[in-house]
């Protein structure tokens, strides 16, 4: 803040003349064009000096109606120069006042465009804060994601190495299953050649068997027809077992 420096004149009597009034200003009072640079640097609009010291000036033909308007006998004193500069200062140090004031004023403005902007950047730190934290958030939710995401990745390899294990099982088992079939079928293909085998010497017994019938058929029609009643036989003792065991051919 600016500190408030008074312009207010004071009006001291002179010992020499009682009737002249001498003027003292305020050594620490605001200097005027100094106040206006301050109103265009602030922003404000600054105050037309001339404007206001011919605006504020007296007037001497006015002066002067006002003292015909005196009456003659009157015990009034007339004013003096020092009193017109004493009114000169007085406008001045009003128009100085003024131009404080505006000042003060342009300050305020200031303050309050400070305290909009100021509650403009806290407005947008906290919108900022709230962004930051919803991106934390985020962050930290796509970290939990990307966590949950490989445990899953790393469970699936567990279990895609697990299925490939019970895949290389199940391979060989059916490998062991194929060779097992194959043993099978070696077992059946000799198992059907010794059907196969047995068949054919059944056959052949059946049928060694039928023509042994019909020869000891012929045999003993022949010795029916021929009138022999008793077959003698005239093969030697140890031959006869040959020739059982010889095959017919």
């Amino acid at each position: 803040m600016v500190e408030e420096n008074p312009t207010d004149p004071v009006l001291v009597l002179d010992k020499g003349s009682p009737e002249e009034i001498q003027p003292a200003m305020n050594d620490g009072g605001p200097d005027p064009g100094k106040e206006s640079h301050h109103n265009a640097l602030s922003g404000g609009s600054p105050v037309d000096d001339a404007a206001c010291t011919s605006a504020s000036r007296f007037s001497y033909a006015e002066l002067e109606e006002m003292l015909k308007r005196i009456p003659p006998n009157s015990d009034v004193a007339l004013p003096s120069v020092k009193m017109f500069e004493a009114a000169e200062m007085l406008v001045s140090g009003i128009r100085g006042m003024v131009q404080q004031r505006d000042l003060f004023s342009n300050l305020l403005r200031i303050s309050d465009h400070m305290k909009v902007f100021v509650s403009q950047r806290m407005s947008g730190e906290e919108e900022l804060r709230s962004r930051l934290e919803q991106a934390e958030a985020s962050l930290s939710a796509a970290w939990r994601a990307s966590e949950e995401s490989a445990e899953a990745l790393k469970r699936s390899q567990d279990d895609n190495e697990a299925f490939r294990i019970e895949l290389a099982e199940a391979k060989r088992r059916e490998e062991a299953t194929e060779a097992r079939l194959h043993e099978a079928e070696d077992e059946t293909t000799q198992l059907r050649g010794d059907v196969r085998q047995l068949q054919t010497e059944e056959l052949e017994t059946k049928y060694q068997k039928q023509v042994d019938e019909m020869y000891l058929f012929g045999y003993r029609c022949c010795m029916k027809k021929h009138g022999i009643k008793r077959d003698v036989p005239s093969i030697p003792p140890g031959e006869e077992q040959k020739l059982r065991r010889k095959p017919f051919q």
